[in-house]
Order: structure tokens, then C-alpha cells, then sequence
């Protein structure tokens, strides 16, 4: 987990850069299914997803069944951790197209004229969302997912580890996606 942390930190820099990349690279490259495709991996270790996977388990595998609660409190840990992180972080979504902007615990940002200036941990506000962009809760979450695949179900490991790098880059993908085209 620290060495992904420090390779996350490392590419904060890189940030705009590949977000413009991935814009371009969806014009040019990655269209129609394959877009599709990697916008519907993103949901791995999601809500849906993840009670699926679970129930698949409950069902196929009951000498298993008390290792879910395993994965449950890793779950709510994660969100325990993730959510204080994001308001913590700061960071805009990357709708805003500001890739090296972090409030941090005391900074404000500017969401427009109708919404004004406002802080990461304005929970009553409702916009505090669009400064929670890092670190990614889908990311997070398949990692959780694939960590207790992997644990519990060791030959699922590659498997596993792909899904999360996967979820993580079609994130990347996926929100420069939307980025263009709420900025067009």
C-alpha cells in the first residue's frame, strides 16, 4: 500500500499531462466498445459488484462464508480512512480541468458563481463531492476487493491484481472522458 501510495504521489505532477493524453487517446484510439468496456470494469469492488461477488461466495463456497465479514470490516475501514483523506486532500474534480489544485484541510475553492468558494469538508454545503477527488474511491475499493480475492482465493491473485490496475487506469480514462465533455 505505501509503495502504491508513493508511485500515486510521485504522478501528481504528470497529472494534467495524462489526463490530456487519455482525452486524446479517447478520440483517436479507444472509442465504442472498448470505452464501454473499461467504463463498466470501473464498477469493480462497487456496491453491486462487490454484494455479487459476495453472494457468488455465500453460495459456491460455504466453508468461506465467515471470511465476508473479513471483508466488510475491510470495507468500512476503507471508507473510514478514504472519506477523511478526501476532505483532508482537497482536491477538485477533475471537471474543473485544475489537476495541481489541493485545498487541503484549510484552503477554499472557487465552484462557480452560484455555489462561490467553499471548503473540502462543507458536508452540508452539497458540493463537497467535487473537492473529494482524490484519493478514488473506486480505486480504493477494488483494491480492498482484490486484496481478499487474492487472500482467500491465492490462484485468483493475477487476476485480481489486473482488475484493480484496471479500475485505477479506466478512472483515469473514464474522468478525462468526462472532463471534455462537460468542458465542451
Amino acid at each position: 500500500m505505501c509503495v502504491l501510495a508513493g508511485l500515486g504521489l510521485v504522478c501528481i505532477p504528470f497529472d494534467g499531462p495524462i489526463s490530456h493524453a487519455a482525452v486524446s487517446l479517447r478520440d483517436h484510439v479507444l472509442g465504442g466498445d472498448i470505452r464501454r468496456e473499461l467504463e463498466s470494469l470501473q464498477q469493480y469492488g462497487q456496491g453491486a459488484m462487490t454484494l455479487l461477488v459476495a453472494w457468488a461466495i455465500w453460495l459456491l463456497d460455504p466453508p468461506r462464508r465467515r471470511r465476508l465479514l473479513d471483508w466488510l470490516l475491510a470495507v468500512l475501514l476503507a471508507a473510514a480512512v478514504t472519506l477523511p483523506m478526501k476532505m483532508l486532500i482537497g482536491r477538485p474534480r477533475p471537471k474543473f480541468d485544475d489537476p495541481g489544485y489541493f485545498c487541503g484541510p484549510f484552503g477554499a475553492y472557487p465552484l462557480g458563481p452560484e455555489t462561490g468558494v467553499r471548503h473540502a469538508w462543507e458536508v452540508w454545503a452539497g458540493i463537497s463531492s467535487d473537492l473529494w477527488s482524490m484519493p478514488s474511491s473506486h480505486t480504493v475499493y477494488a483494491v480492498v476487493m482484490s486484496v481478499f480475492l487474492a487472500t482467500v482465493y491465492p490462484r485468483l491473485r493475477p487476476l485480481a491484481v489486473l482488475m484493480a490496475v484496471l479500475v485505477a487506469v479506466s478512472r483515469g480514462y473514464t474522468v478525462a472522458r468526462n472532463t471534455l465533455i462537460t468542458t465542451a
